[in-house]
């Protein structure tokens, strides 16, 4: 982890890659049109405000002291350790199983694309192992390596998608519309902007990944926050695109969009005929970038745990020769792939082979990984008042340091109540109950990490490295 590789573009473009603005609107969108209506693009615009709230804390923190811990240093340095340990657990937790439906898509968009052009059927399981493995391996590389990769896959893919939008656009030029941008257009109005953010504030997850690279950055006090609300602003303006072109492809029709698995790859069949090809493609590309992208940062913050005694150490330790959390790496790389291996067998076992296709257990991974990664974002801002009073009083702020991470912890409240609600049916009923669990066990183990390493949490001068 070499100082002063990265600068504002790299670390905007490894996390509007990590955003993953093919993969994630390409399966969200639809639902979130059926829930939202023809004014679905309102929800954006709703997930994208509740980003920035929570950027501004994460901003606070990294002007303050930056740190590849991200949010688990955040919660430690206000709350005390036994804090970042439970945060610790919970971002190893959650962050890895939303990544495991990255993994899945990784061979499940390319059996998808081999499933509507040819009569080839490739299980996606082998497909996504390979894939992941040779991610990784790129990403163990080190940074620079990895950013310059996911930089070509990101603007490839992005490039395709405006060229779908821009077609789509001329093609029904005269049947524009401001309609997906009116509240009156708002299926159940507040109601149907409540059930589809959930999703869309998913669609987001990812623009964390900047301050986990922070100690990679050149002046990473005013390179990280630039980066967060750059890519924040830039996710927004291609999903409200991306939005507007499929519900003008679908002629408004709302009904039509939940007849499609992917809203947006039906419009590109229809309005650019066998070129189209390349927006399945580009649907894979942004996978494999989303996959490297999410890695490289995810594995930062283990690698801060591991060395602050709130993880197991060995995941601390940088391979001299690259200087990257190798093993790290591998460790959420296992545990990524383990947690589909489980999958797979739970439905060979219980006989539920039917619905053993990718994008169910890509949608399963992201509730569950999303409802843990919201008490993440919860104890964040819990923290940041804390922390800024205690250690950095003299810039403390009332309305920075106060009323913006409450106001950030109030809009999670609708989405943590959606995805908790009664009633949703099966496994989606269970993971509330999961993620409660995972928060006793979390406190249960940070007090027995703290009591018998009083020091846990206290970064040493210099990261070990060696394996």
């Amino acid at each position: 982890m070499k100082a002063g590789q990265l600068g504002t573009r790299d670390l905007t473009v490894s996390t509007v890659a990590n955003i993953g603005p093919g993969i994630d609107f390409y399966f969200a969108f639809g639902v979130i049109a059926v829930t939202a209506g023809v004014a679905a693009p309102l929800t954006i615009v709703a997930a994208g405000i509740a980003v920035v709230f929570l950027a501004a804390t994460v901003a606070e923190f990294t002007r303050a002291e930056p740190s590849a811990g991200s949010f688990i240093t955040y919660v430690e340095s206000g709350l005390g350790p036994r804090a970042g340990v439970v945060t610790a657990l919970l971002v190893t937790v959650g962050y890895t199983v939303a990544i495991a439906g990255v993994f899945t898509m990784a061979g499940g968009m390319v059996t998808l694309t081999l499933d509507h052009y040819s009569s080839i059927r490739v299980s996606w399981i082998p497909l996504s192992l390979v894939l992941t493995v040779a991610a990784i391996w790129v990403t163990a590389k080190g940074v620079k390596l990895s950013t310059a990769a996911v930089g070509i896959a990101l603007v490839a893919q992005i490039a395709v998608m405006l060229a779908v939008c821009v077609i789509t656009l001329v093609d029904h030029a005269g049947h524009l519309s401001g309609v997906p941008f009116s509240w009156a257009h708002l299926s159940g109005g507040l109601t149907g902007l409540s059930r589809g953010f959930p999703l869309a504030l998913y669609m987001f997850i990812g623009w964390e990944n900047g301050p986990a690279l922070a100690e990679e950055c050149r002046d990473p006090k005013r390179t990280v926050p630039r980066a967060l609300f750059l890519s924040i602003a830039i996710g927004t303006a291609l999903f409200l695109l991306f939005a507007y072109a499929t519900i003008t492809g679908f002629h408004y029709n709302v009904s039509s969009i939940t007849r499609t698995s992917v809203p947006f790859l039906t419009v590109a069949d229809h309005d650019l005929g066998s070129l189209a090809v390349l927006a399945w493609i580009a649907g894979v590309v942004s996978v494999l970038a989303a996959l490297m992208a999410g890695s490289s940062s995810q594995a930062r913050m283990l690698f801060d745990g591991g060395r602050t005694g709130l993880l197991p150490a060995p995941l601390g330790r940088l391979r001299q020769q690259t200087n990257t959390p190798v093993n790290a790496l591998i460790a959420m790389g296992a545990v990524g792939l383990g947690i589909i291996v489980v999958w797979w067998l739970t439905h060979v076992i219980t006989g539920h082979t039917r619905s053993m296709d990718p994008v169910s257990l890509y949608a399963e991974c992201s509730t569950m990984g999303t409802i843990v990664i919201l008490v993440v974002y919860l104890l964040t801002n819990l923290s940041l008042p804390v922390f800024m009073w205690r250690r950095h009083r003299d810039t403390f702020s009332p309305i920075r340091h106060i009323v913006l991470p409450a106001t950030g912890s109030a809009v999670l409240i609708v989405p943590l109540i959606k995805l908790c609600a009664p009633g949703q049916p099966s496994p989606y009923d269970v993971f509330p109950y999961l993620a409660l669990a995972l928060l006793a066990i979390s406190a249960a183990i940070a007090w027995v990490v703290v009591r018998r390493n009083p020091s846990a949490g206290l970064t040493p001068a210099t990261p070990p490295t060696g394996e």
